[in-house]
């Protein structure tokens, strides 16, 4: 093939001849893959990332389309082509785990089972892989641990078990995307996947080493460097580095300030159990870094290496893939030919803000109210950074007027460590109108939302557009749940709204997709509509 490096790089799909020579570098996951298929055509290969054929990305493309192939020709371009798929042996998961994306897989829960328990079950706990989950043989497990001035020590996972007391800590793990979808629309696009709902959060307890009793174990003086006393000048941040890696070799990777890792108050582990069970394979199985109030990016799973330096990791996924960008930023204009002119005012994602989400009544659904005059409201609230939830105020007229929810935490957390989300909850009193309505047989809408205050004071914005950015990230405007209530139903009875076409199990705020959701491009294609996979978890 020609065409196929850095210094031209052409790629063909169904007959077009596309010049991408300056996205070399502007791929969020990184230039290896994009050279793995440069000179080739796309078809084998979006046959398996299949999250590409959702519009907006062929569409972008159009633009840089340079010609046709001869009919003939482009017949034949994909054919004798082999791609191997590397997610055959991913393992199985719940129907009521939503997949945004299949491969690699990206699942979030119906959002109302989010307050059916305190600790999310492993098995509807969200899963963010971004690439296949590797098949580890527990007693051939080795974690390295290395870095500038410390020898290079290597541990099994039976020396994790052994030679360091067991830490238990519980956290509310969170994407740094949960809710990307809110922030797509056909003339604002978001090109990275996965395009989550609003599911991409979950709570668990974690057990096993503090990382900072191994970094002790292997000669660094972590209470020196959390009291300040001792410096090192080449240890700034904690790279991990997974077992899990793409078609090239590349594997995942990402990083954490040292301070984080040596703070005796931080809680960051690296985990061998998740609520009290083996680490389930989704989830890193049979070691992962926990850094509570982190985002879960930098939570690497399948950890492989520790390595100590005085740079951030330089994968991609730490270094383009998770940055605030300022809302002027787009895709188009200044990611794809990457890097754009001012990094430095795009700051890299580590803590997150503020959140909540009323899980329940579901989004869509239409309550039973014949007599009723009020309504039950459930929900979750977070914030990264270890900050109390202090307060959450819900509405059911959009905003108009709030009152204060009732909070829940059956754990006691300390002072900047609430790694755990507080759960909501509170009976509200119909307003009079809503009432007569429901006395006159009449149906109410009701726009539920909330917004959750932390101990900085700090409060959900009410609108995206302030801080819209093009990756997607730390999103955490009011999320709207539409909800009739008909006089006609008993009371307590509830279905779905079916003049609200559903599209997922899952809804953005306010109850529709602002874009065709095709299962994030899953169904997009005519040519993949009979795929079984694309009719799977549809809601």
């Amino acid at each position: 093939a020609e065409h196929n490096d850095e210094e031209s790089m052409w790629f063909t799909f169904r007959g077009a001849v596309y010049d991408m020579t300056f996205f070399i570098n502007g791929h969020p996951g990184g230039t290896p893959r994009l050279l793995m298929a440069a000179g080739q055509d796309l078809e084998p290969y979006w046959e398996v990332y299949r999250q590409h054929l959702r519009g907006h990305v062929v569409d972008w493309m159009e633009k840089y389309r340079i010609g046709n192939l001869p009919p003939a020709e482009a017949k034949q371009a994909s054919k004798g082509m082999e791609f191997g798929d590397m997610f055959e042996t991913d393992p199985e998961r719940h129907p009521d785990l939503l997949s945004c994306t299949q491969k690699p897989f990206c699942g979030e829960p119906r959002i109302e089972l989010l307050t059916r328990d305190y600790f999310t079950p492993n098995e509807l706990f969200y899963v963010r892989n971004h690439l296949a989950v590797p098949e580890i043989d527990p007693d051939e497990y080795v974690l390295i641990v290395k870095g500038k001035g410390i020898k290079k020590h290597k541990f099994t996972l039976n020396d994790l078990k052994t030679m360091f007391p067991k830490h238990e800590v519980v956290t509310t793990l969170q994407c740094a995307g949960n809710r990307r979808e809110d922030l797509h629309s056909s003339d604002h696009g978001i090109f990275i996947a996965p395009h989550w709902v609003v599911g991409a959060i979950s709570t668990a307890k974690w057990g096993g080493p503090k990382i900072r009793d191994v970094l002790k174990h292997c000669g660094i003086d972590v209470d020196g460097m959390a009291l300040g006393t001792k410096t090192y000048e080449k240890i700034k941040h904690v790279q991990f580095e997974g077992y899990d890696t793409d078609e090239t070799g590349l594997c995942y990777g990402g990083s954490i300030p040292v301070e984080k890792a040596v703070d005796p108050w931080g809680d960051a582990i690296l985990a061998y159990e998740m609520n009290d069970q083996e680490l389930p394979r989704d989830h890193g199985y049979p070691v992962r870094a926990i850094a509570p109030g982190h985002a879960g990016a930098r939570q690497c799973k399948w950890l492989h290496r520790i390595i100590l330096s005085d740079t951030e990791s330089q994968k991609s996924w730490q270094q383009k893939s998770y940055r605030g960008f300022a809302p002027d930023i787009s895709f188009e204009r200044h990611l794809a030919s990457w890097p754009p002119p001012r990094l430095d005012q795009a700051p890299i994602v580590q803590l997150m803000p503020v959140q909540s989400l009323v899980c329940n009544p579901p989004q869509n659904s239409i309550l039973g109210a014949k007599g009723s005059t009020e309504i039950t409201l459930k929900g979750v609230a977070w914030s990264g950074g270890g900050k109390k939830i202090e307060r959450v105020d819900i509405s059911i007229d959009g905003g108009k007027t709030w009152t204060a929810a009732e909070l829940y935490k059956p754990i006691e957390q300390g002072w900047n460590r609430h790694w755990a989300w507080t759960q909501f909850y509170k009976t509200i009193e119909l307003p009079e109108e809503m009432k007569e309505k429901l006395r006159k047989g009449e149906t109410v809408e009701l726009d539920i939302c909330s917004k959750a205050m932390n101990s900085d004071l700090n409060v959900q914005p009410e609108r995206m557009e302030p801080y819209w950015n093009a990756r997607g990230v730390c999103i955490n405007h009011w999320y709207h749940v539409h909800t009739t209530l008909d006089p006609n139903m008993e009371k307590d009875a509830i279905k779905r709204d079916a003049r609200v076409p559903r599209e997922f199990g899952n809804t953005p705020t306010g109850g529709k997709f602002v874009d065709h959701w095709d299962m994030h491009g899953w169904s997009a294609d005519p040519e993949h509509k009979n795929n079984v996979r694309s009719l799977e978890n549809d809601g």
